[in-house]
């Protein structure tokens, strides 16, 4: 971890407490505690990733400045938990999907907040039923080729560009979006096969269509091990160090990366 000092500066210039921003990630935190007792219950294994698992490791928490929560987990893991989920009710919380919420479109869930109201970058959650505080739920398969992963994501980041003009023009805009995730989710289902061709089976990546191609290795990854993320310890990879690394190479670095969010507040 960084010096408790600088931990302290860091803490009192973007989030101290009482602070907007606080506020958002301890309610995050709840809703990661919540995941965290249903992963155990369930004998479900998933760990802290990308930012989330650098704030656990530099910062024994969030990253000061952040307003995400991150996991990752195998394929397998993902569907028990979706189906766990899905039948699991809370009164606060929501799972997202595509089956949940039919504006939704990205290849991954999300576990909602209900009670509160934000506003994601470029307004693409405009759409969803569910636009309170999340946490990304991201699952990982055996990869063997980047290039099919690069031309899914891209085809996603174009999805994502025509998702943001159909939100001028309504119908036709959306019948022309819906077409082309149509399209998109015919090619990258008749890519997946061939994506397992070659793979080592220790090299990882995200489903096709997310546009993060940097794979992970299984072996940097288990056995997990948990570190203190605020007042709890969390599953973070074995070798945090190679993860986080390959990631973003000298991460005790600090470098102050964009916000996910344009604003947010308390439905109640």
């Amino acid at each position: 971890m960084i010096d408790p000092e600088l931990q302290a500066e860091l803490r009192q210039r973007f989030n101290p407490d009482g602070s907007e921003l606080r506020k958002m990630q301890l309610r995050m935190l709840e809703m990661l505690k919540y995941i965290d007792r249903i992963c155990r219950e369930n004998d479900i294994k998933y760990w802290l990733s990308s930012g989330t698992c650098l704030g656990a490791v530099r910062h024994g928490g969030f990253i000061p400045w952040d307003d995400d929560v991150d996991i990752e987990m195998l394929e397998e893991d993902y569907k028990k938990l979706i189906m766990v989920l899905n039948e699991s009710k809370h009164p606060s919380y929501v799972l997202q999907t595509h089956r949940t919420d039919p504006g939704y479109y990205l290849d991954f869930a999300k576990l909602r907040d209900v009670s509160t109201q934000i506003q994601e970058t470029f307004g693409v959650d405009s759409r969803y039923k569910y636009q309170g505080l999340f946490i990304d739920i991201f699952h990982l398969s055996e990869s063997g080729s980047s290039k099919i992963h690069y031309i899914c994501g891209r085809l996603r980041v174009l999805e994502n560009y025509v998702r943001r003009w159909s939100m001028r023009y309504s119908r036709l805009g959306d019948a022309i979006f819906w077409s082309l995730h149509f399209v998109d989710n015919i090619v990258i289902s008749l890519s997946r096969p061939f994506d397992r061709i070659g793979s080592n089976g220790d090299r990882l990546r995200h489903t096709l269509g997310i546009s993060f191609l940097a794979p992970r290795c299984k072996s940097d990854i288990f056995p997990l091990k948990r570190v203190k993320y605020e007042d709890v310890m969390m599953p973070v990879p074995g070798n945090y160090d190679a993860y986080l690394t390959a990631m973003y190479g000298d991460y005790m670095e600090m470098k102050q990366t964009h916000m996910h969010l344009n604003n947010s507040h308390q439905k109640q």
